[in-house]
């Protein structure tokens, strides 16, 4: 698609003029001698702004603001677009009706222009006609729907969007078609091109996605708004996609094995083994508060997920001990997991946790791969790695879909192939996550790659020369860090023994102080070396 060409060029003098050729088409039924009708045009530079003035048959000749260019080889490129768009309209008959949309393709670029052209194309086929007075188009009507004010209008029937700027980026993929479009003229043919203009890139669930989009907001001006008497889209028209790529799972060694990685943060260990363990949904966990936890009993309330189905359900007891110790040694705030930089990443976490897997020395090729049939580890993996392994190891399906939020046997059935293998084999059940984790377990070990806490800490008994070892811990760590998030590096990153600690250090450090008993001299030594890495 065509775009206005930027060249780099001197400034122009303070008045200028360009002859542009006349326009090839002319308004039907002018006299082929008519200027007005051939048409004409010229670029000027007025003040410090560029403009564009073009014969448009009967519409006359007009002056068109260009206030995107900044030479005049840029005004002279959009001349040569406007002249082209201009054009078309004449050959149409549509030069009146189409003079707005050409005042905004003189001020607009890319993709803005770009649904400029489609406009003008729809004008030109007949597609497009001047709006009736009231008439609410796509885009306007998607609108409220995504700004939650339809649901304000109906909050019996509609219910705001939970994620609204997932709607946005689908909506974004057909707007240039779709959104002029008065709801009442909206055809199943303009449905049809919007999916059929979609990037070829996109996987066939991100089609799917869209269309299932471009599906809800036509079903709800339908009803309850009732803009329009019927889905001009049939039952059927969202297509279909397959999911049989086959997707990465975590064995219980493996699982060891990153749980007593003391080279990554215990924020993130700590995240992943309730990930695996309890099988929620990476965002449900991310968003998770403490008052939704009720540790003393050994129980979880999840009110709002995905799904819109409140489910609770008895934590497993390792987990529970291991939250415990766990909040002993960094007091929760605003969330459950909240790592040296803040929450924990959970909709673009699959990065961190492929690259902590590395680093735990996890390194089974089909984990990591992507090809036509298999797609690398990702964080929402961790859910098809408890729900193979709890099956493999005889839970049932009415206690897995407890904690996943699965509505149908069919869809855990999709995980009975590899349990099975896992079970033939005899790989076991995941360890107590509160003795898989060495800084949880009582034996000490750094904490997240950081500092180490001896055993009775969740009894409040520390020995009083933990300090000591805590900075010696502190200039031990194994080298090879990776940005965790918000690129920081991880704990893991080599320190210069007697130097500053870094910032997460320095957190998770005092975090330990205010729950740890230690001698005043050590404490107070250990403060003032935090506060002057912060």
């Amino acid at each position: 698609m065509e775009e206005a060409a930027a060249v780099a060029a001197d400034s122009p003098g303070s008045a200028s003029t360009t002859e542009h050729p006349k326009l090839a088409a002319r308004a039907p039924g002018s006299p082929a001698g008519d200027k007005r009708a051939n048409g004409s045009g010229s670029v000027r530079l007025r003040g410090k702004t560029w403009t564009a003035r073009l014969s448009l048959g009967e519409a006359g000749r007009s002056t068109f603001s260009l206030p995107t260019c900044r030479t005049e080889q840029e005004a002279n490129a959009r001349l040569e677009v406007l002249a082209d768009l201009a054009g078309r309209l004449l050959a149409a008959g549509q030069i009146v009706l189409g003079l707005p949309l050409l005042e905004r393709a003189a001020a607009r670029e890319g993709s803005a222009l770009r649904d400029v052209r489609l406009a003008i194309e729809q004008l030109c086929r007949g597609e497009a006609r001047a709006r009736a007075s009231g008439e609410t188009t796509f885009a306007e009507f998607a609108e409220l729907v995504v700004s939650g004010r339809l649901a304000e209008q109906y909050p019996l029937h509609v219910k705001a969007l939970r994620h609204p700027e997932q709607y946005r980026h689908k909506l974004n993929h057909v707007l240039a078609v779709l959104g002029p479009v008065p709801l009442p003229r909206l055809t199943l043919d303009h449905a049809d091109r919007a999916i059929s203009m979609l990037p070829g890139h996109l996987e066939d669930s991100s089609r799917q996605g869209v269309a299932k989009v471009i599906h809800r907001i036509l079903a709800l001006a339908t009803y309850p708004a009732r803009i329009i008497a019927s889905n001009p889209l049939p039952r059927g028209w969202i297509p279909k996609a397959e999911d049989n790529k086959a997707k990465g799972s975590l064995y219980p060694d493996e699982d060891r094995r990153l749980m007593a990685a003391v080279n990554i943060p215990l924020s993130y260990r700590i995240y992943y083994g309730f990930l695996i363990r309890e099988g929620m949904r990476a965002d449900e966990a991310g968003r998770l508060e403490p008052s939704d936890l009720d540790l003393e009993r050994g129980a979880v309330v999840l009110d709002e997920n995905k799904t819109d189905d409140p489910r609770a359900w008895a934590l497993s007891p390792d987990v529970v001990r291991a939250l415990r110790t766990y909040f002993a040694i960094c007091p929760p705030k605003e969330r459950v997991f909240i790592g040296p930089s803040g929450p924990l990443p959970w909709r673009s976490g699959a990065h961190n946790f492929r690259n902590h897997l590395r680093r735990a020395g996890i390194d089974r090729p089909e984990l990591f791969e992507t090809t036509q049939s298999r797609l690398n580890i990702r964080l929402h993996d961790t859910r098809a790695t408890f729900i193979t392994i709890k099956l493999a190891n005889c839970r049932t399906e009415t206690w897995i879909s407890d904690r996943t939020g699965h509505k149908s046997s069919r869809q855990i059935h999709h995980y009975k192939r590899a349990a099975r293998k896992v079970a033939e084999l005899g790989l076991g059940d995941f360890a107590p996550l509160d003795e898989a984790i060495p800084e949880l377990n009582g034996k000490g070990g750094p904490l997240g790659g950081g500092a180490p806490t001896s055993a009775g800490l969740e009894a409040g008994s520390p020995s009083p020369s933990n300090g000591a070892s805590l900075v010696r811990a502190l200039h031990h760590r194994a080298p090879g860090a990776v940005v965790d998030h918000a690129s920081q590096p991880a704990a893991g990153a080599p320190v210069a023994a007697g130097g500053p600690l870094d910032q997460a250090a320095s957190r998770q450090l005092l975090c330990l102080l205010r729950s740890t008993a230690m001698t005043a001299a050590t404490a107070s030594a250990m403060r003032t070396r935090c506060r002057s890495s912060a």
